[in-house]
């Protein structure tokens, strides 16, 4: 994971408004977030494979209301670059049980937070400008 350094963080907004700009320049609210706080997340190894490894993450924080409902007032925290390395074959640490079964149906990364190659940091970089220059011209 590396940390970037962005004019958004810190920034503030209704959820409608940020989830409509983040959504236009290909960002994803990722599926695991809770009431209080998210990921934003854009592949940037879309060139390269199905199998998306390095992104481009922001995370947001609830100011008022609950995160998902257009009305609620949504922190930007601080950006950063991050690499996935997923595991090839079987994975070592499964549990087979019938509730696990229905639970966890996913492999654990080798290294969720495996080196961000310059490349992909470079990537990174730019799809945050797109992102700050499309913020910055909205207000």
């Amino acid at each position: 994971m590396i940390p970037l350094d962005s004019p958004l963080e810190n920034q503030q907004g209704s959820f409608r408004d940020l989830d409509t700009l983040f959504n236009a320049e290909g960002f994803v609210l990722g599926g695991g977030y809770e009431y209080d706080h998210g990921y934003y997340d854009k592949a940037l190894d879309w060139e390269e494979n199905m199998e998306h490894r390095a992104y481009l993450r922001i995370p947001v924080f609830t100011e008022s209301g609950n995160l998902g409902e257009n009305d609620a007032t949504i922190r930007i925290g601080k950006p950063f670059a991050l690499k996935h390395e997923y595991q090839s074959g079987l994975d070592d640490h499964v549990d087979t049980g019938v509730i696990s079964g229905l639970i966890d149906q996913f492999q654990e990364p080798a290294d969720k937070d495996a080196d961000v190659e310059e490349k992909w940091l470079q990537r990174a970089q730019s799809e945050l400008q797109q992102l700050e220059h499309r913020f910055l011209n909205a207000e």
